[in-house]
């Protein structure tokens, strides 16, 4: 039986909401967020069928490669892509999924995914970066603090949205990056803030006086915070310490363990950022090829 997939669009984040939230991965591709707000990027379809979530994406050579089926029968699912497949079948897994893969195809090849394995942190360092390690942040923060001694943290509310959009705007501003990903990136943190009621996120922003200095927006699922989004000006020295903490405090509460920063995409400035907040685990993510039949 032929599958019938077909693009994700925004509309249909109600309806397939139920499948993200039963993924026993930590990695931020199997979310709301990691799935929608790159859909356009790498033209993602998905296919419902007998009770199991598909989603098909195309690499930047045009190959098509397929996320782990989601809820449902899922040994039963990749059998079908297979039988459904002509030529090499490629997955995009979590190191959770290898077991079930290699079960089914013991001929398959696996391969790291360069510049995408996730920054998995527990919580209660980032709420609380004590220790000699987080010595760097803990002085941004002391200092942030007393330059701005009227500087505070508030959730975003949609009443608020017009000033996250001006400052998001004075961020694109000077950031003004030609890079394909930096273009897709700033269209959709503009689409969550238009749709914010949709896309479900938790948001807060750090305030200094009356102006916004930064922001972060994610979601939780299972014991882990997802943060999708995470934007500071940096004139505003320790604008990003100050929502890395207090982001955390807001939104990781009880029942989650960790918090997932996402990727550095291969960003140097990015992985030293991540890389000194300490995480517990990098989360590698393969791709995997089962060969022909």
């Amino acid at each position: 039986m032929a599958l019938c997939f077909r693009p994700l669009t925004l509309g249909d984040i109600p309806c397939l909401r139920r499948y993200f939230t039963r993924q026993p991965a930590r990695i931020c591709d199997s979310t709301v967020g990691g799935t929608f707000l790159w859909r356009d990027m790498y033209r993602t379809e998905f296919c419902e069928h007998r009770g199991t979530l598909l989603l098909r994406s195309r690499l930047t050579d045009g190959q098509e490669i397929y996320s782990m089926p989601m809820d449902g029968d899922v040994p039963a699912a990749l059998r079908m892509l297979r039988e459904e497949t002509d030529g090499e079948l490629c997955f995009f897994a979590a190191k959770e999924d290898l077991p079930v893969i290699y079960s089914l195809f013991p001929r398959s090849r696996r391969e790291v995914v360069l510049n995408a394995a996730d920054y998995l942190y527990r919580a209660d360092d980032l709420k609380e970066l004590r220790g000699k390690h987080y010595a760097g942040q803990r002085n941004h923060i002391s200092q942030f603090v007393r330059k701005y001694p009227d500087w505070r943290f508030t959730p975003i509310t949609e009443d608020m949205l017009p000033q996250v959009r001006a400052f998001f705007a004075r961020f694109v501003e000077e950031h003004d990056k030609a890079a394909e990903s930096f273009r897709e990136d700033e269209r959709k943190v503009s689409e969550v803030l238009d749709n914010y009621a949709l896309y479900g996120f938790l948001g807060g922003a750090v305030w200094a006086g009356e102006q916004i200095v930064s922001i972060a927006l994610g979601e939780t699922v299972g014991d882990t915070l997802y943060v999708h989004i995470e934007k500071g000006d940096t004139d505003f020295h320790g604008s990003y310490p100050m929502i890395v903490r207090e982001f955390s405090r807001f939104a990781a509460g009880d029942g989650i363990i960790y918090i997932n920063r996402e990727d550095d995409a291969g960003d140097e400035g990015l992985r030293r950022s991540k890389l000194s907040y300490k995480p517990c685990d990098l989360l590698e993510k393969y791709l995997v090829r089962v060969p022909a039949l």
